[in-house]
C-alpha cells in the first residue's frame, strides 16, 4: 500500500536575535518548491486515511463517466486518433497519436477525475508532466548533491509497453485507487474507464492521459528505486526519473551496470512489462560531456545549455536583426520558435542570456527583445 501526499512547508525559525532586535519579517518557507511530495509504505491504509475519502462517491464518478462515453467505446478505437510522427533528437521518427476532439475531451476529464476526486499525485523523484516542474528542476535535485558521476538508463517502448493489466495492478497498490478496487464494482469501473486511454494494447503518446497513467503507477518503483539507492553498494545516489528516463548520480565513481541490475530486479518484482533499452545506457562524469534531459551539468556544477547552442542562438537573434533591417519578416512560427528558445535558455541561464541580448542590443543599436514581441501582437 503506498500513499502520496505533497510535502509540508517547513518553516525558518525565529532566532533570538531576530526577536528581540524585531528584524524578523515573517515565517519564510525554506522549502519553496511545494511540488515535492513524500510516499509511504505501509501493510493497509489506516482509518485516518481511509474516514477521508467516499469510496462509493469515487466508483459513482468512474460509473458516470463510463456511462457518458459509451458511443466512443462502440467505435473502432484506431478510428478516433490522428496518426502521425516527429524526428526524434536520436534519430529515426517518433509515433505519435493524437485523438479526435471527443476523445480528447473524455480523456481530459477522466485525467481530472483522477486528479481531483482521487487527488492522485506522484513521487518526489518523478518530473515529467508534472506542473511547475520540469527537466531544469530535475537536473537540480543532482545539483544540489554536488553530484560528480552519473548513470543513465532508458526504458524501451515505455508508453507502448505499458498495459491495462500492468496499470490496474499496480493501482492496486496505490491510495486511493486501492479502496476502490476492493469492492468487484469499483475494480471493474476503474478498469473501464483507464480501458479508453488505451489503443492496441499500450497506451498512445499525444493523450492528456497516458503522462498521468504513467506517473501514478510509477509511484512503487520509484519509491523502492529512491529508498534503495539512498545507502547502495556502500554509496549515497541521488534518483530522478524522467518519463522513462533514469538519471542516477553520485559524488563519487560507481559500478553503473549493478545499479542497472537494481533497476532491472525492482522492474521485474512488480512484474512490469518494461525492459532496460541498453543502447542507450550512458555513464561519464561532470568532468566530460555530462549530457542529461538536454542539459549539462559541468564541472563547476552549474546547469547550462552548453556553449554550442549559445553561440546558435546569438546567431538567430543576429539573423532577426539583420533581415529585419533588410525589410525581410520572419514567418511567426519562427518568431516563436526564437521567443520559446530565450524563455527557456534564460531560465537556465538568466546572465549570461541576459549578457548575450545586451551585446546584441549594443552593436546593433536595438532592443530585440522588444522586437520580438512586437511581431507576435
Amino acid at each position: 500500500m503506498y500513499i502520496t501526499v505533497k510535502q509540508s512547508p517547513i518553516y525558518h525559525q525565529m532566532t533570538l536575535e531576530e526577536f528581540l532586535f524585531q528584524t524578523f519579517q515573517g515565517p519564510p518557507v525554506i522549502n519553496e518548491n511545494m511540488t515535492n511530495t513524500r510516499t509511504y509504505e505501509f501493510e493497509s491504509a489506516s482509518a485516518h486515511f481511509t474516514k477521508s475519502i467516499d469510496v462509493d462517491a469515487l466508483v459513482w464518478t468512474l460509473a458516470r463517466f463510463n456511462q457518458s462515453t459509451e458511443e466512443l467505446r462502440e467505435k473502432e478505437r484506431i478510428s478516433l486518433y490522428n496518426t502521425f510522427y516527429i524526428p526524434k533528437k536520436s534519430g529515426g521518427l517518433r509515433k505519435i497519436n493524437a485523438p479526435n476532439p471527443e476523445l480528447m475531451n473524455a480523456l481530459r476529464r477522466l485525467k481530472t477525475i483522477f486528479e481531483e476526486d482521487f487527488k492522485a499525485l506522484y513521487h518526489t523523484s518523478a518530473f515529467a508532466y508534472v506542473k511547475k516542474r520540469c527537466t531544469v528542476n530535475a537536473v537540480e535535485r543532482h545539483q544540489q548533491n554536488n553530484s560528480k558521476w552519473f548513470g543513465k538508463l532508458d526504458l524501451h517502448d515505455f508508453f507502448g509497453s505499458t498495459t491495462l493489466d500492468f496499470v490496474m495492478d499496480m493501482f492496486s497498490m496505490i491510495f486511493p485507487f486501492s479502496e476502490v478496487v476492493k469492492t468487484v464494482n469499483g475494480k471493474t469501473e476503474l478498469r473501464k474507464a483507464l480501458e479508453l486511454a488505451f489503443l492496441d494494447g499500450g497506451l498512445p503518446q499525444g493523450t492528456p492521459i497516458s503522462p498521468t497513467i504513467t506517473n501514478i503507477m510509477m509511484i512503487p518503483v520509484d519509491f523502492k528505486l529512491s529508498n534503495a539507492l539512498r545507502n547502495f553498494d556502500n554509496q549515497r545516489y541521488v534518483y530522478t526519473r524522467y518519463a522513462d528516463d533514469f538519471i542516477i548520480s553520485s559524488r563519487y565513481e560507481f559500478d553503473v551496470h549493478k545499479v542497472e541490475e537494481l533497476v532491472v530486479f525492482t522492474l521485474q518484482n512488480f512484474h512490469a512489462p518494461f525492459s532496460i533499452n541498453a543502447s542507450k545506457t550512458r555513464y561519464g562524469s561532470s568532468a566530460g560531456r555530462n549530457w542529461n534531459l538536454g542539459l549539462m551539468l559541468n564541472k563547476d556544477n552549474e546547469i547550462t545549455v552548453g556553449h554550442k547552442k549559445k553561440r546558435q542562438f546569438q546567431s538567430m537573434l543576429y539573423n532577426y536583426i539583420t533581415d529585419k533591417k533588410k525589410g525581410i519578416e520572419w514567418s511567426r512560427e519562427d518568431v516563436q520558435t526564437m521567443q520559446g528558445l530565450y524563455s527557456y535558455y534564460r531560465m537556465v541561464e538568466e546572465k549570461p542570456i541576459d549578457a548575450i541580448i545586451k551585446h546584441i542590443d549594443d552593436k546593433m543599436g536595438v532592443d530585440v527583445i522588444r522586437m520580438i514581441k512586437k511581431d507576435l501582437r
